[in-house]
């Protein structure tokens, strides 16, 4: 028998721990999708179907049963937060114009911006709806802060976007607020339910934001070498949307003045052709820019799996690292 692949044993190993609350969740999304208006009950089920990682819900989970919590508040919370995700990427792909999402046409893409808008800020009413049902203030207090920091982030890649530059401490900065805070977020809420002691409760949180600034590392670097069918989304999709990402920061940093100034060049003129994109990805690959960015990813989820060092062995706990393995191992 052929040796199981990561991806592969973290499946199995989250299905044998929490799959029975994810399929729990899948059903409160759709129940919570429901409305009497039509367009909101097309689109929503459109965007719930599109699957993903439910990689937000899982690390709610997982965190949840490593403080002790079994109940059904972590399934209405995993909810909650797949929800806020699910209306954060609305709303990015309409700032982007992002034509795919998950492999499929984006809902901007299918039902235009107005309508995207519109039920991206339904689903973030809704998640807050349940929050308030849910009535913890911790909880609360942490969506919240997590949310003004990814809307914060937001604003400022905007205004790097406008300016033309980006530095690797920006990009770094932006990542935590933008990805990572959130999937802290939920690592912490899974800590608030266990009611950990504050060590630990900070240990679980730190984790969080570690893991969440690998994946997004990883991400990116996928953007220039990933399969397009298993990324979902157009290669070089970060290039055409003038974003600044660390394997291009870093080519920057690294290149040759005149092929420096080459990309710069081809960078000014705003939206890009695909040739253009073709040649600057060729730069970044040439220059090891990936090379780079997945170094750094590997660094943070190292520290990621040091931070649950502050709890005894467990599934939990093993499982947990090997998500961050999988966040920056995964196949290109």
């Amino acid at each position: 028998m052929p040796t199981p692949t990561l991806e592969q044993v973290l499946k199995e190993r989250v299905a044998g721990l929490v799959g029975g609350d994810l399929e729990l969740v899948e059903e409160e999304i759709r129940r919570e999708l429901g409305s009497p208006v039509e367009l909101i009950q097309e689109m929503g089920g459109y965007v719930a179907g599109a699957g993903g990682k439910r990689l937000r819900p899982i690390l709610l989970l997982l965190a949840a049963r490593l403080a002790g919590y079994r109940g059904a508040r972590g399934v209405r919370l995993a909810c909650v937060v797949e929800m806020l995700h699910t209306a954060t990427l609305i709303h990015d792909d309409v700032v982007d114009q992002a034509p795919l999402r998950r492999g499929r046409p984006s809902a901007n893409a299918q039902w235009g911006d107005d309508a995207s808008v519109l039920v991206g800020d339904h689903l973030y009413s809704k998640s807050f709806a349940m929050l308030v049902r849910d009535n913890d203030r911790a909880v609360m207090e942490t969506l919240a802060r997590s949310t003004v920091s990814m809307t914060e982030a937001e604003v400022f890649q905007l205004q790097l976007k406008r300016s033309g530059s980006t530095s690797e401490a920006d990009y770094v900065r932006i990542i935590t607020q933008k990805t990572a805070s959130f999937i802290s977020a939920c690592c912490r809420i899974g800590g608030l339910l266990g009611e950990l002691a504050p060590a630990r409760l900070d240990a679980l949180t730190r984790y969080g934001l570690d893991i969440g600034v690998a994946f997004q590392i990883s991400d990116d670097s996928l953007d220039f070498v990933a399969n397009q069918d298993r990324l979902g989304k157009a290669i070089g999709a970060d290039l055409r949307e003038g974003k600044r990402t660390l394997p291009l920061i870093a080519m920057l940093a690294r290149a040759a003045p005149a092929a420096a100034a080459r990309v710069r060049e081809l960078l000014a003129h705003g939206v890009l052709g695909a040739a253009a994109v073709e040649e600057i990805r060729r730069y970044v690959v040439e220059h090891e820019g990936v090379e780079y960015a997945l170094e750094r990813a590997h660094a943070w989820a190292r520290a990621a799996k040091a931070d649950l060092d502050a709890f005894p062995p467990s599934e939990e706990r093993d499982t947990l690292a090997l998500i961050a393995d999988f966040v920056v191992d995964r196949d290109r």
